[in-house]
């Protein structure tokens, strides 16, 4: 009995870490957090800024550039590669 009741309790926490789901990334409505949504999206599940350091990012813009350039997406103008890698660099982990 106490088995199962353990097992049920493990199954039930498992499931209400499965319902919270991803967390928001920072100033989720600010314009720089829906241009990332908009932009990153497009292609892929946004991470969370939180995911890599400041030095990584920049290194995975340019990478990311790179991906748009070869899919044939517009690339973005300076005003929103700026924007981009202020709100990635400040809020990295």
């Amino acid at each position: 009995m106490k088995r199962a009741l353990c097992f049920v309790s493990m199954v039930g926490l498992t499931m209400i870490g499965c319902a919270v789901g991803p967390t928001p990334i920072p100033e989720a409505q600010s314009p720089a957090a829906l241009l990332y949504a908009e932009k990153c999206g497009a292609c892929h599940a946004v991470p969370h800024p939180k995911r890599n350091t400041a030095a990584e990012w920049q290194h995975l813009f340019v990478l990311m550039e790179q991906r748009m350039i070869e899919r044939n997406i517009v690339a973005l103008t300076d005003e929103q590669r700026e924007m981009l890698m202020s709100y990635l660099q400040n809020n990295a982990r």
